[in-house]
């Protein structure tokens, strides 16, 4: 790690002397110097989860239409145990770590109810498309199926390794499909990534990432390009607490997996379990000298899917609802600002500018026609330094 770790680090990429980080910009005209806090940043992404579930919890009439429609639905076991009177308090049972923990802590933005909204710009809406969206900075027009190819377009992950001269240990992709591993870089081997049943590679692994890897290859998913997200969650966390990375990207899929199979009562349940994936996340992160209050969380997803239980499993260019996303910025260097509502509608394109802005790296140095990083995620008051 750097030489001058706890340090704060430049805004924006341009000119520190000698590496100690300040740096004067223009901010509503005036020049002003600033810091970052921020030395690690951790993308997260939960696929195809809807704005409906995160931002209201439990779905009254799809929730009654699956139990209808299916004879081994467990709605009535999770309406006990999901279902309150308001949007609120179904949210904070269904996702109460993120809610109660996490969101006070930064910046939420998606809730088309409360005026707030976060869009896909691809045509497709699919995963693919949206995932290269955010690696990318912008749509791709020639991405337009799920088809595991790499396309040549420099990613944000591709431009952090190179930019701030990384080791390839030091930024990687773990994730539980391999479409997230393609759409991580341009090319394969500049830095680590780790599909649905690829090993860590040998000279990465410990014995607990080989002995998790061999299990990934063993447990049967829904579908057989998917791996175990709880097993994905624990290979990278072995590998954050053994690798300290700088930048990761954790991709989880199963969410998207129990749509497309129907089962809602498995959707919810699977939403529980991945605000505990994001518990032990922070938990760990807050644990360790090397990311404790030095660490950018964020969490988006790549596409919305369907608003009615006739069409809720389904997403693309033609479903309403597909093009709605949502996302959430923790940490040192963002304000406590919650669910903020009503907001200037922002764009999954916006996402990777926003990665960089915590890096210090100026995103029109990685793709000027990106989009920008989205407003107020980072905020500095430079008359408090107080950790937190």
């Amino acid at each position: 790690m750097p030489a001058r770790r706890g340090n704060p680090r430049p805004i924006a990429g341009h000119a520190a002397v000698k590496g100690v980080g300040l740096l004067v910009f223009t901010l509503l005209g005036g020049p002003v110097q600033a810091e970052l806090r921020t030395e690690n940043v951790i993308l997260v992404t939960f696929d195809g989860v809807r704005t409906q579930e995160l931002f209201e919890g439990m779905d009254a009439d799809i929730a009654a239409h699956h139990e209808q429609q299916d004879g081994y639905s467990e709605i009535p076991e999770l309406r006990k145990k999901f279902w309150r009177d308001s949007p609120e308090q179904r949210r904070e049972v269904l996702m109460p770590f993120f809610w109660k923990q996490l969101a006070p802590m930064g910046v939420v933005l998606g809730n088309h109810g409360k005026g707030s909204s976060m869009q896909a710009r691809n045509a497709v809406l699919w995963s693919s498309p949206g995932y290269t969206e955010i690696m990318t900075g912008q749509a791709q027009p020639e991405v337009v199926d799920n088809a595991l190819v790499r396309y040549p377009h420099r990613t944000v992950m591709d431009h952090v390794r190179s930019t701030l001269r990384l080791d390839g240990s030091k930024v990687v992709q773990i994730g539980s499909w391999n479409g997230f591993r393609t759409a991580a870089s341009a090319t394969d081997g500049g830095f680590t990534m780790i599909g649905a049943y690829d090993p860590v590679p040998a000279p990465l692994a410990t014995p607990e990432m080989e002995l998790l890897g061999s299990i990934r290859r063993e447990v049967m998913e829904l579908w057989e390009e998917g791996s175990n997200d709880a097993l994905t969650y624990r290979l990278a966390e072995a590998y954050l607490r053994e690798h300290r990375p700088r930048f990761m990207w954790l991709a989880f899929s199963q969410s998207d997996d129990w749509a497309h199979a129907g089962r809602y009562d498995r959707l919810l349940a699977y939403l529980h379990l991945a605000d505990d994936f994001l518990r032990r996340l922070w938990t760990a992160l807050q644990s360790m000298d090397d990311y404790h209050d030095r660490t950018t969380l964020v969490i988006t997803t790549d596409h919305g899917r369907g608003l009615t239980a006739a069409d809720w499993l389904e997403h693309d260019s033609t479903v309403p609802g597909s093009r709605d996303t949502w996302v959430a910025v923790i940490g040192p260097d963002t304000p406590d600002r919650g669910e903020v509502a009503p907001a200037t509608t922002v764009y999954l394109s916006d996402i990777a500018a926003t990665l960089l802005q915590f890096f210090g790296i100026d995103y029109r140095q990685f793709n000027p026609a990106a989009g920008p990083p989205i407003p107020d995620t980072l905020t500095i008051d430079q008359n408090d330094r107080r950790p937190r």
